[in-house]
């Protein structure tokens, strides 16, 4: 990769580790203990850092390196880092993602209030204290769900299309905010699976729901506004919500 490129790199996957330390302190413990496995108790969460950091380089470098030629980009640190002023990438992402971290806001308590189960049965991160849960969920998930997962089904749909000589139109970036947004759904819901064994339907139909709707939101607003304005409004979605579900 180019200097720059690097530096990107290097900038974003710094800025997951705050992310990846609250994952490993607060409830990576708690998985362990919930699987009920003979080596739960030698759980190390300077460990859990270390490996998770490795793993949250793949998605970031697979954004940095498949990003530009898909569109997809982090364009407030990528002028900062490029040493020019990121005013305007603000404003020009700020709007579209308070208004997405609203609505998903308003989604997920509207969920919780229609299906009163508590999702902490199904996700340990709703448990989380806020500050941790922001760290984690608006910046750390985004790199791999979106940087990483988004980008990379966008360049591979890309690539099957043949249309390699221009960038993708609308047609095939609806197919990956849809597809990336139901891939992450499953992983999400196999995982809760794995943890808490057989979920109830409603528990089911509750997480995928939101999963779905604000995998949408959060992957449209990558695609036309850039990775920070689905980082607002996933940051914003549980700032409003918190307490709440």
């Amino acid at each position: 990769m180019p200097r720059l490129s690097w530096r990107i790199f290097a900038v974003l996957w710094l800025l997951g580790m705050p992310g990846v330390a609250a994952l490993a302190w607060l409830v990576l413990p708690q998985w362990m203990r919930s699987l009920d496995t003979p080596v739960a108790h030698l759980f190390i969460p300077e460990a859990g850092i270390a490996v998770l950091a490795l793993v949250l380089a793949l998605p970031v470098g697979l954004g940095v390196r498949l990003g530009p030629s898909v569109g997809l980009s982090a364009p407030l640190l990528t002028t900062w880092v490029a040493g020019r002023s990121p005013q305007r990438a603000l404003r020009y992402l700020a709007l579209p993602g308070v208004a997405g971290g609203v609505v998903g806001a308003a989604w997920l308590v509207t969920l919780a209030l229609v299906w009163p189960d508590n999702l902490t049965q199904i996700d340990p991160v709703y448990a989380m204290p806020l500050g941790a849960k922001l760290l984690y969920a608006g910046i750390t998930s985004e790199l791999v769900m979106r940087l990483g997962g988004m980008t990379l089904v966008m360049w591979i749909l890309w690539r099957l299309s043949g249309r390699t000589d221009r960038r993708p139109g609308w047609q095939l970036g609806w197919w990956a905010v849809l597809l990336s947004s139901l891939l992450w759904s499953l992983v999400q819901l196999a995982l809760a699976w794995g943890l808490w064994g057989g979920l109830s339907g409603v528990l089911v139909t509750q997480l995928l729901l939101f999963e779905l709707v604000h995998g949408t939101v959060a992957g449209f607003l990558f695609w036309r506004y850039g990775l920070e304005a689905a980082m607002v409004a996933h940051a914003i979605t549980y700032l409003l919500s918190h307490g709440l579900v």
